[in-house]
């Protein structure tokens, strides 16, 4: 099927196409002005490695010397661990239920951006109904990173000076808007407004040709019966008792009859009062002797 003729069937079918085609548009409009939109807001928080006390100092200070240094992450040879780590804590399905109980949205996302100098950088967006829901979801994931990052390092009772310290360097002032979303929605029913309008045109193309069928079916003559044509065949005309020649129905077959197989009739030569003439061999028979001319008996 080329598309020139695809052309030619949705004209031939152009009120199920254009019924379809203005729905379609009005769902989009719909979607794109009116439908609900969401907002995305960020923030970005720096992880900065804590200052250990230089062994000048511990001499200087005692009490530097008794406190408490064992920080699992800060003996690590991998600055980035801790960030990897707070990440997951972040992504994990107990934050999500935290949120949805308190109310925010739970769609949201923590990545980890390029590091600068002795910290590392969180990311964390998220995604509400309103320009406030997703503001305030930042600011809950946000205090949720400093309290996890505190934990964590608290595993084995470190000191404060011996911990990884959380600092806001981008705040969320602002949400805005996800025009992708909506233009998402969008194609989603221009897709199902064009899958519409095919089924719409099968439709009524089955529909067309259904009613072709019937017109042509209520049409055509229907066929007499056996019955009625045998007594057609041999009702005798109506009139004046005269025998009118009937007009052989080019219809109806005509069942070839059986001619009986006659046997050719023997004839003779007979003389009746000095005439010879030709006789059928039973007419023959009936004559006498003196009508036949002769004494000798007809031979069978």
């Amino acid at each position: 099927m080329t598309p020139v003729s695809v052309l030619k069937i949705l004209w031939r079918h152009k009120v199920s196409m254009i019924t379809v085609l203005v729905l379609t548009l009005v769902a989009a409009a719909y979607v794109f002005f009116y439908a609900p939109r969401s907002y995305m807001a960020s923030t970005v928080y720096v992880l900065v490695t804590p200052r250990v006390p230089t062994v000048e100092e511990m001499r200087t200070d005692p009490a530097l010397a008794t406190a408490n240094s064992d920080n699992p992450y800060l003996r690590s040879a991998d600055s980035s661990l801790i960030t990897q780590v707070m990440a997951t804590k972040l992504s994990s399905t107990d934050v999500v239920d935290s949120l949805k109980a308190t109310g925010l949205s739970p769609d949201y996302t923590v990545t980890l951006p390029a590091t600068t100098g002795a910290g590392q950088l969180v990311r964390m967006e998220a995604t509400g109904s309103s320009p406030q829901s997703a503001i305030t979801t930042v600011e809950a994931l946000g205090q949720r990173l400093v309290t996890t990052l505190r934990d964590a390092q608290k595993v084995n009772g470190a000191d404060d000076r011996y911990l990884f310290t959380a600092l806001q360097i981008d705040p969320p002032s602002k949400a805005t808007e996800q025009f992708s979303s909506r233009l998402r929605s969008m194609i989603v029913v221009l897709i199902g407004g064009v899958i519409l309008l095919f089924g719409a045109v099968s439709i009524a193309r089955m529909l067309e040709a259904s009613r072709a069928a019937r017109k042509i079916a209520t049409a055509r003559p229907k066929p007499a019966s056996r019955r009625r044509r045998s007594e057609d065949r041999d009702a005798a005309p109506a009139g004046s008792g005269q025998d009118h020649e009937r007009e052989p129905d080019i219809s109806t077959p005509v069942t070839p009859r059986l001619v009986e197989d006659r046997k050719p009739r023997k004839y003779v030569a007979a003389t009746v009062h000095d005439s010879p003439f030709l006789m059928a061999q039973h007419e023959l028979q009936d004559l006498s002797f003196e009508e036949r001319g002769s004494d000798v008996p007809v031979k069978r």
